[in-house]
């Protein structure tokens, strides 16, 4: 009662040979289920993902382009500032041969007042308020909030060079 299917067994063995002996294998074609309704629909919503996404990188590219301008916006206002509490301090001739350095500091967010850093080395206290004075006058008649750090120091050396 044992039955042995012997077609299949003869065809599986005579693939290999006949490859063996002709060189060639015998070919499978491969077919594609046809198209189901719902992966179609599926691509109409991959359709829309895309436009989505490509819409929000947009906005992404947008938010950073008007970053980039704000800040550079900000650094040109700040050398601006520099260059005329330079020039003030240039014009008093009492102050032509000091090393000092005026640097300004205006913050990329709105309401923020600019920060003024005074540094150098000055012969009196007198001097150095004159200094104050200045930076404080040129700057307000640019820019209403100004904030003014102070870090020169006395150095009686100064005036013996000067």
């Amino acid at each position: 009662m044992n039955v042995v299917h012997t077609e299949t067994f003869t065809s599986g063995l005579l693939a290999p040979v006949s490859w063996l002996a002709t060189g060639r294998a015998l070919a499978q074609e491969i077919t594609e289920p046809p198209m189901a309704p719902e992966s179609i629909a599926d691509g109409g919503s991959a359709g829309l993902m895309a436009v989505v996404a490509v819409g929000g990188l947009l906005v992404i590219m947008a938010a950073a382009v008007k970053v980039v301008d704000l800040r550079n916006k900000r650094e040109s206002e700040s050398a601006q500032l520099q260059a005329q509490i330079s020039d003030a301090l240039l014009r008093e001739r009492t102050l032509t041969r000091l090393q000092l350095v005026p640097t300004v500091r205006i913050p990329s967010w709105s309401g923020s007042p600019a920060t003024i850093d005074v540094k150098g080395p000055v012969p009196t206290g007198e001097v150095k308020d004159m200094i104050l004075r200045i930076v404080h006058e040129e700057a307000t008649r640019v820019r209403p909030d100004v904030l003014i750090e102070d870090h020169l120091s006395i150095d009686p050396t100064v005036a013996r060079v000067a």
